[in-house]
């Protein structure tokens, strides 16, 4: 019987987001806003809004940006959910995608487990951060990679 070749693995180059720096700059905002209000000393307050404001500055060059050194500026999917991410520093983790990632229209979330690692890692994926078609077959690869544990889910709930 003929074996079924594996899919060639998907890379992905990431790009920055105006629609992640979009969304840190209203969260932060209104995260502030809500600070400022809180009764209390004027002094805490205000370190809290300069305390929002320097998050604010580390996510936009992490996650928006993807300036700096630790942020993921590419990914390898290859078959069975190996996952290999790339840090801008060069520094390469390779792990396996859980079955807590999330795919989305607009929002597709992985949360992978680095090898050897005891902590899992997440990351978001808008849809500006890379083509039309990077991030339908990204989501449809995916999708195939959880179908197994659904499945076999359904399968066990079913006895």
């Amino acid at each position: 019987m003929p074996r079924m070749q594996e899919p060639a693995a998907l890379h992905i180059e990431l790009a920055p987001s105006r629609l992640a720096a979009a969304a840190i700059v209203v969260g932060v905002i209104a995260t502030a806003a809500l600070v400022a209000w809180l009764p209390g000393q004027p002094w805490l307050r205000a370190g809290g809004v300069i305390a929002l404001g320097a998050y604010a500055i580390a996510l936009m060059r992490i996650w928006a940006t993807r300036i700096a050194p630790h942020s993921i500026v590419s990914l390898v999917l290859g078959p069975s959910r190996h996952i290999v991410l790339t840090e801008r520093g060069g520094r390469r983790i390779e792990g396996v995608v859980q079955a807590d990632s999330y795919v989305g229209g607009v929002l597709t979330t992985i949360v992978m487990r680095p090898a050897g690692g005891r902590w899992s890692r997440s990351m978001a994926i808008l849809p500006d951060m890379l083509s039309a078609e990077d991030f339908r077959r990204l989501r449809m690869r995916l999708r195939l990679a959880q179908a197994p544990e659904l499945l076999g889910a359904a399968h066990t709930r079913n006895l």
